[in-house]
């Protein structure tokens, strides 16, 4: 069976929620920061409803096999995550593929260890606009797509 992908719409928000945060913690191998974790728990479907913030998920049937979340463009947050059962199957590339298309710009921030995750988002046309030390201490990669802004990383990625 293919996936679907689709939006997770604003008022299916908190019947889902503790379900994606630990389909998150589980499936995540612990790259996922503790911030993201945090804005994933409190996020609201107000939130959701803006147009710069989107929870895009992947479906087998009614179980979800991945999550692409994504706050402010992904300047704030993005969190790709995919059920390990699923990986290497292409499901990563469609839930980047369908976000992509929702938003003129996306952001990406990429510890330099995380190679599987480098090479998806630079295969899709990704571009590397900058380097630094993210959350956990480690170095990052931010990967830009579509019109995106040198100011954008100047104001809100320091």
């Amino acid at each position: 069976m293919k996936p679907t992908y689709r939006l997770l719409p604003p008022q299916l928000l908190a019947e889902s929620q503790e379900t994606l945060v630990r389909f998150v913690r589980q499936e995540g191998d612990r790259r996922i920061t503790k911030q993201a974790m945090e804005w994933l728990e409190k996020l609201t479907p107000k939130l959701l409803q803006s147009q710069e913030t989107r929870v895009v998920l992947a479906m087998r049937g009614k179980q979800v096999i991945g999550l692409f979340a994504i706050s402010r463009y992904g300047l704030h947050h993005s969190l790709l995550v995919v059920d390990k059962r699923y990986r290497h199957r292409g499901i990563g590339k469609g839930l980047t593929q369908y976000a992509c298309a929702l938003f003129p710009k996306l952001y990406v921030r990429i510890a330099l260890d995380n190679e599987a995750s480098l090479a998806l988002f630079q295969g899709l046309g990704f571009e590397l606009v900058k380097a630094s030390i993210g959350p956990t201490g480690k170095p990052t990669l931010w990967l830009a797509f579509g019109k995106w802004t040198p100011d954008d990383l100047q104001k809100h990625a320091g």
